[in-house]
């Protein structure tokens, strides 16, 4: 067991100074302009999307391909890793039979039953479709205008505003108020561009999940500027517009880029201090963007089927006059 504890503490450790490490040379998805497709990672086998943490890891990659691979998947499809090439890494929970006194070690499937189970972080490496010969080229995609985007975003913040968060325009700062339960933005003029504007009030949305109407993360509420749970709260938020913008079609920009960059040295110390917030962080911008996403899709669902209910209806009333008429 003391192995084991050794072995997850270093895995930890090591993700975290590789985020660290990224953020040092201003390459994270929010300290850089990305492709959007570099933050939506997938298996090229199995078409799973990669989550969490391991969403973030793949995304400091910057590759434009969305696929990857372990060396062995690789080879089972009949493709080939080229030489040379260098793997990048993710991380996994995986459950392991704990040895108790006289007993032998035994290994057990995760999920299989067993007297005592133990969990640990372990490490692999896998390769993007770039690295790879013999895997078909990736299909061009479609690609997404300003004009698509920009609505993408704004339906988020209008499912939103559903649940009773409120939005007010004016002065010079951007933030969420918990207790009015509000967003406070600048006026979109004073933004250099439309993406500038809705980067930043991703951002706020992405805030706004903490109140009891929606995800009421709890551990966020109780936070003073400065401390570590509000640079922890910031870099959910951070990583949650990352994931965002990448599914809206909503490029990181220049500006916002600089308007964080005051809580980089923040974010550093507490990775330094517990790297598990790392995890923590990036668990909970995966939900908090899973929640809104929803909303936003279950708004445009109701208002595509409020729509064609109402044309439906307006059909039946013209049918009904009509044949009052023949009657008459």
């Amino acid at each position: 067991m003391e192995k084991e504890t050794t072995q997850r503490i270093d895995v930890k450790i090591e993700v975290a100074q590789t985020l660290i490490e990224a953020m040092k040379a201003n390459n994270t998805p929010w300290q850089r302009p990305w492709s959007a497709q570099a933050m939506r990672p997938i298996n090229a086998v199995s078409s799973a999307g990669y989550r969490g943490t391991n969403r973030v890891l793949l995304s400091l990659s910057g590759r434009e391909d969305p696929r990857w691979m372990t060396y062995e998947q690789a080879r089972k499809a009949g493709w080939q890793v080229r030489r040379g090439e260098k793997g990048s890494p993710i991380v996994k929970l995986v459950e392991f039979a704990t040895k108790g006194p006289g007993e032998a070690e035994a290994q057990v499937e995760p999920g299989a039953e067993a007297g005592r189970i133990g969990r640990a972080l372990r490490r692999y490496v896998v390769f993007n479709a770039e690295q790879i010969e013999g895997i078909q080229p990736l299909p061009l995609r479609e690609i997404i205008s300003t004009e698509e985007s920009v609505a993408k975003a704004e339906e988020v913040a209008v499912a939103l505003s559903e649940t009773g968060l409120r939005f007010a325009s004016g002065g010079a700062s951007a933030y969420y108020n918990l207790a009015g339960d509000r967003i406070q933005m600048p006026p979109k003029t004073s933004f250099h561009s439309l993406y500038d504007y809705y980067a930043t009030l991703l951002h706020e949305c992405a805030h706004s999940t903490m109140h009891p109407k929606r995800l009421d993360r709890y551990e966020a509420l109780h936070q003073r500027w400065g401390d570590e749970a509000y640079a922890l709260e910031e870099l959910r938020a951070e990583i949650c517009s990352a994931i965002l913008a990448a599914e809206t079609g909503v490029p990181m920009s220049r500006a916002h880029i600089d308007n964080h960059a005051s809580y980089l040295n923040s974010w550093i110390k507490v990775l330094e201090k517990n790297p598990m917030a790392l995890f923590s962080a990036a668990k909970d911008a995966e939900l908090m963007s899973a929640y809104m996403l929803e909303l936003a899709a279950k708004r445009v669902h109701g208002a595509a089927h409020k729509e064609w209910v109402e044309g439906y209806d307006r059909e039946g009333e013209r049918l009904a006059e009509l044949e009052h008429g023949r009657r008459l």
